[in-house]
């Protein structure tokens, strides 16, 4: 088990202490990961946005990378292996602000490109996105149960957008 978590880049040896899974720890280390990438991502599609200059070769390579991004968190999450303890980490609460941030942030943006006159196929990378990132949050579930509920929580103002942008698969996941 430690050689799985090792390997995903999580570092903790959790045979030792006798733990099936990680903990959330672990967790929020993969989720400041993807918020990393995130902050280097997102802004640049903001950019090319507010810029007027967004098109499908500029903005479909940064969907493509956020989509990359969210599958290798998801990856993370499922190496975790196992429902992850809370004990000595972070709360639920916690990595509940911390996912709704990422999801408030990456909604945000692709919201405001969705009006970008030089993109036109927003819908398809926005599918791409809509599949992997709810495989994040089912994932984040699998690890950490009731958590879904506390971001859900934090994301209700946020389900009119959701919406507009045609993310079903996060909307039901969510419970939105």
């Amino acid at each position: 088990m430690s050689a799985v978590l090792s390997g995903a880049g999580l570092g903790s040896d959790n045979t030792s202490q006798g733990k099936q899974g990680g903990t959330s720890a672990d967790v929020q280390n993969i989720f400041k990961s993807l918020k990393q990438s995130t902050d280097s991502i997102l802004p640049r599609i903001d950019s090319l946005v507010s810029s007027g200059n967004a098109t499908d070769k500029n903005v479909g390579p940064l969907v493509g990378e956020l989509t990359a991004s969210l599958n290798k968190t998801s990856s993370s999450l499922d190496a975790i292996g196992g429902p992850a303890s809370t004990e000595g980490g972070p709360s639920q609460e916690e990595i509940a602000h911390l996912v709704s941030g990422i999801v408030r942030d990456i909604t945000n943006t692709l919201d405001r490109a969705k009006n970008a006159s030089g993109i036109s196929n927003l819908n398809a990378l926005l599918s791409d996105v809509d599949k992997a990132l709810n495989q994040v949050l089912q994932g984040l579930e699998a690890v950490l149960a009731g958590v879904l509920k506390l971001v859900a929580g934090l994301l209700g103002s946020l389900a009119g957008a959701l919406r507009s942008l045609n993310l079903g698969p996060i909307l039901g996941t969510l419970g939105l």
